[in-house]
């Protein structure tokens, strides 16, 4: 059973020291999917990350770590492997976690939400947040050609739910051929973060690949690659679990998050007639004359948190709101919802700091499915070969 839990950097590079697997992470972020691997006895040899804010979060928490800086379009298979000092096929484990800011539009096409095709697809730069890269949707392609010259053992991959949905299908599609095409067995599954010890109902899409030489020689086959999946726990982790001790001593923060969302403001107006410690989730198109602020939320203690996005959590826009208070959530709320170690350092401003959890993969969840596959694939692989 996967259970929320408190714990420190310490104890997460403590679980490194293992060195059960080795992980090359692309697109890495601040380091969310890097904590899970850890956390699940990987050892991460380097990381891929372009925005130098992200770059600046990761140095504070893992300075050991090697950063190779740059965008992906320009660095090769060659280039990663001379840095990690690997041949082709030595790797372990690669992950990536290309930026969805145009996927994550296609549930809204598919749900006649008024945007089309083209909108969701041909025009995704002015979706993106990362500047100076275009064609966004391309970015996992680019992954998948990196990997191609990698060849590492096992590939994760991972973007939002609505990859899966309405006429993102095609991209979803596409992604699974490549796989294909370049050598590896693959599988895609939809899972919601509630389920493996995160206090948040956070539904992603993961692909896991595995290399057809591996698959042939621990006797996987495609109608057994589900059973990579880890299995999930039958009920969900709530909100209350993680913040239900936590003292918020940031006299500062709070100010800043109470009169950005003030009574005085339209947002405010409506998110204080939505009852606190409500049983379920709220809406504040329930609340609003007009039916509108659909994206304010009032959770639950006794809920998984919904979903924190990067946009979503800015201290003045309607979004997922504290369940007793009228405010958004503070910076060490936000990382025990992510489940982030304790000590975990945000750098930048307040909003780049929030941004920053809101693209995180959640560390809990990166644990569950990274022991999944070091124990059905890895594990047995390295055992036969004597490794």
């Amino acid at each position: 059973m996967f259970k929320y839990k408190r714990y420190t950097l310490q104890d997460t590079l403590e679980s490194e020291k293992r060195e059960l697997f080795n992980v090359l992470s692309t697109f890495a972020g601040g380091g969310g999917s890097s904590t899970g691997y850890r956390l699940a006895g990987g050892k991460i040899l380097a990381i891929n990350e372009f925005v130098p804010e992200a770059q600046n979060t990761y140095k504070q928490n893992y300075p050991n770590t090697l950063i190779i800086p740059g965008d992906i379009k320009k660095l090769t298979g060659k280039d990663f492997l001379e840095k990690i000092n690997l041949k082709p096929g030595e790797l372990d484990l690669l992950d990536g976690s290309p930026p969805c800011s145009a996927f994550s539009m296609a549930g809204s096409v598919s749900h006649g939400k008024g945007r089309t095709h083209a909108d969701a697809f041909g025009k995704t730069k002015q979706y993106s947040d990362i500047k100076g890269v275009e064609n966004v949707e391309d970015l996992f392609f680019e992954f998948l050609r990196v990997a191609k010259e990698i060849k590492p053992k096992v590939i994760i991959g991972e973007n939002v739910e609505g990859l899966t949905m309405g006429e993102a299908k095609e991209y979803f599609h596409r992604i699974q051929n490549t796989f294909e095409d370049i050598g590896y067995l693959v599988v895609a599954n939809v899972l919601d973060a509630s389920y493996f010890g995160v206090p948040q109902s956070r539904k992603r899409t993961f692909f896991i690949a595995v290399r057809e030489d591996v698959a042939e020689k621990i006797g996987l086959n495609f109608m057994t690659m589900y059973q990579l999946y880890p299995e999930k726990n039958k009920e969900r982790t709530t909100l209350g679990e993680a913040i239900n001790d936590i003292v918020n001593d940031d006299e500062e923060e709070l100010k800043y998050l109470i009169e950005k969302i003030g009574p005085d403001k339209a947002v405010g107006k409506t998110l204080m007639k939505m009852p606190k410690d409500p049983d379920k989730v709220l809406t504040g198109m329930d609340y609003h004359d007009k039916g509108h602020h659909f994206n304010l939320k009032r959770s639950s203690l006794r809920k998984p948190c919904p979903t924190i996005t990067a946009m979503g959590n800015l201290a003045g826009i309607a979004g997922t709101c504290h369940p007793l208070e009228d405010r958004k959530f503070t910076i060490k709320e936000l990382k025990r919802i992510m489940s982030l170690p304790e000590d975990f350092i945000l750098t930048g401003e307040h909003k780049q700091k929030s941004e920053r959890i809101g693209r995180m993969v959640p560390p809990l969840m990166m644990k569950a499915l990274a022991e999944s596959v070091y124990n059905k694939v890895l594990k047995p692989y390295k055992e036969l070969n004597n490794d």
